[in-house]
């Protein structure tokens, strides 16, 4: 009775010991593709934004890339945790397009630098805001929403900062086409009319910011 009694112990302390303190929905396509995307542009917007910061010949655009690189450190860091926990591979670089803008930026000097950093990254964000609030919206997994979450105000701090150097041009807020991308059509019009709202949100502010002693 005795070691029987102490078999029931041991099998409860195993279940106990190997039952993790969040239990992981399953996540879909999108929640993946959210995961991938926001990895792919850390690796390349993370590089680039500190250069921003070192070579920027705006003092506003230097401020900018130095937000901009220390959030992508921690979301970095963040996007890998939550891959290890639901089992997604990342990749390890950045895509063919993206590596030709790091060329482009990498390329340019003085202002024209200046220009092209934030304009082509304020595009990247804009192109990914709309799944991010597409996965905060529609994901099972408590874990996901949060993280998914944080890109959302991520990717609205960011549009907002890049918008306040005076040299987003109006134009550059879109929607990439991305061939990796699988959301629908309906997807595709929520993320649209997402970065629509974005723009005029951030657009609103950036007098605001651009005023002396106000800067974000």
């Amino acid at each position: 009775m005795i070691y029987r009694l102490l078999g029931v112990m041991i099998a409860c302390m195993v279940i106990w010991v190997g039952t993790p303190a969040h239990a992981y929905a399953e996540i879909d396509a999108h929640d993946r593709e959210l995961l991938v995307r926001v990895r792919q542009a850390g690796l390349w917007e993370g590089p680039v934004s500190r250069q921003a910061e070192q070579r920027g010949s705006g003092q506003r655009v230097r401020e900018v890339g130095r937000k901009l690189a220390d959030d992508h450190d921690r979301l970095d860091a963040q996007v890998r945790d939550l891959a290890s926990k639901v089992r997604v591979e990342l990749p390890s670089e950045p895509t063919e397009e993206q590596r030709s803008w790091v060329d482009e930026i990498t390329g340019a000097g003085g202002a024209d630098f200046d220009r092209v950093y934030v304009n082509r990254t304020r595009a990247a964000h804009g192109s990914i805001f709309g799944l991010a609030s597409q996965v905060r919206a529609a994901t099972r997994d408590d874990a996901m929403r949060s993280f998914a979450q944080t890109a959302v105000d991520t990717v609205m701090r960011h549009m907002t900062l890049l918008e306040s150097t005076g040299i987003a041009e109006t134009t550059s807020l879109m929607v990439v086409a991305d061939g990796g991308n699988d959301l629908d059509g309906g997807d595709v019009t929520l993320g649209v009319i997402m970065v629509g709202i974005a723009a005029a949100a951030t657009f609103g502010v950036v007098r605001v910011l651009g005023s002396p002693g106000r800067r974000a």
